[in-house]
């Protein structure tokens, strides 16, 4: 629920570079606690034809902007030329005292603080040669475009006592029993 608001539900935003896996530890933590009543996993929407692996609504731009305008986002913001949003489902969920985990973008951080009290944030990582692997074996940028995600990944820091960083760079299944320990400790 947004800043101001009678809220039990805490918001955790999982973050990092591209190619870090956040949507594999995402996909890992919704099948391990999917009958946990506590936690809701946010199905965000792009403005990107659907593939690689993401539990994503895909929508076009101009579809994107009308339900923008009509307050069908909680969050949104744009990265590498697309359109990302966080369904306005999000507030209600929060008010339900649930832990509402969402795929997000770093560059949003500092606007979810301001809207939402009880705000978490898990940032991924992984070296930049495994960042680079992930994002050529994946297949959906071109080598210009893997170097300037990359070069994006590399400008943003994240800290603050919201912020909690997994290591992504070895097998999945280690991070991703961290990343659901984690989000256990917070429900």
């Amino acid at each position: 629920m947004r800043a101001g608001g009678s809220v039990t539900g805490t918001l955790v935003l999982v973050v990092g570079p591209s190619g870090a896996g956040k949507d594999t530890l995402l996909t890992c933590a919704r099948a391990a606690l999917a009958s946990d009543e506590r936690f809701r996993f946010v199905r965000r929407v792009i403005t990107r034809p659907p593939g690689g692996g993401e539990d994503s609504a895909f929508l076009t731009e101009e579809a994107f902007r009308t339900r923008m305008v009509q307050g069908a986002f909680a969050l949104h913001w744009q990265a590498h030329g697309l359109c990302y949003g966080l369904p306005v489902e999000v507030d209600a969920w929060l008010a339900q005292g649930r832990v509402v985990v969402a795929n997000g973008s770093r560059a949003i951080v500092p606007e979810a603080r301001r809207q939402y009290t009880r705000l978490k944030v898990v940032n991924v990582t992984a070296p930049p040669a495994v960042l680079a692997e992930r994002l050529r074996q994946r297949g959906r940028e071109a080598g210009e475009t893997v170097s300037g995600r990359l070069q994006r990944g590399g400008a943003f820091e994240l800290d603050g006592p919201d912020v909690e960083e997994i290591d992504n760079s070895g097998p999945p299944d280690v991070a991703a029993e961290c990343f659901i320990r984690t989000l256990r400790a917070w429900a």
